[in-house]
């Protein structure tokens, strides 16, 4: 049986976090990527239209939805399976089956559920486990959005005034490819040059930072 869609603003919120890539490139686990996330069968060199990007997110989001149906014993509304697919298309699905979350949520507890999407925040940089402030807005988003809160799940990730203009700036500044979307590439991108100048390496560009990039 053909699993049900993915609601427009799971699939809106994925595309806005990953940013689109229309050219292969090396995400910061070192795996091809290109698209929205996208990386089975990508190979470095690679180039795809919008459209294409588009068709491999949706099969993507699908798998993922697909994931979250076996996985979860409760019924489930539009939001909350967006919410859902876009945790598992980020983390992958067998960390949501081995997630408090998810045993909260087939218990029936919702709200207890829901809070959870917050305690998904962390990597290793440097070999150090550190809070993303990239993760943090994703886990935010995505538990707005499980609440039903699509206004607010957008406003965690939407750009405010000229911020777009300034992340590109940063991006110019690391290195990587000026698309306006701080994604992850490019907080691993500031996480990197922040430690190789000796700066505290959160991936965060605060005021400190900012100076020592000369955009502040």
């Amino acid at each position: 049986m053909t699993s049900k869609p993915v609601c427009r603003a799971a699939v809106d919120l994925v595309k806005h976090l990953e940013g689109l890539y229309r050219e292969a490139y090396l995400c910061p686990a070192g795996v091809p990527t290109i698209g929205y996330g996208h990386t089975d069968g990508v190979r470095l060199g690679q180039t795809i239209t919008v459209e294409q990007a588009d068709a491999f997110l949706a099969s993507d989001i699908a798998e993922a939805a697909g994931r979250v149906d076996a996985l979860v014993k409760v019924p489930l509304n539009d939001d909350e399976r967006g919410a859902l697919a876009s945790f598992a298309f980020n983390l992958g699905a067998g960390s949501l089956a081995s997630s408090t979350l998810l045993k909260l949520l087939n218990s029936g507890d919702r709200e207890g559920a829901r809070i959870q999407f917050g305690r998904w925040v962390y990597a290793t940089v440097n070999g150090a486990r550190t809070q993303l402030p990239g993760l943090v807005a994703r886990r935010a988003a995505e538990a707005a959005l499980f609440k039903g809160q699509t206004a607010q799940a957008q406003a965690v990730v939407a750009p405010e005034g000229d911020e777009e203009s300034r992340i590109k700036a940063i991006q110019r500044v690391v290195g990587v490819k000026p698309d306006g979307h701080y994604g992850p590439v490019t907080q691993a991108a500031v996480t990197l040059w922040q430690a190789a100048n000796h700066l505290h390496a959160d991936g965060i560009v605060g005021p400190v930072t900012a100076r020592a990039m000369g955009i502040a």
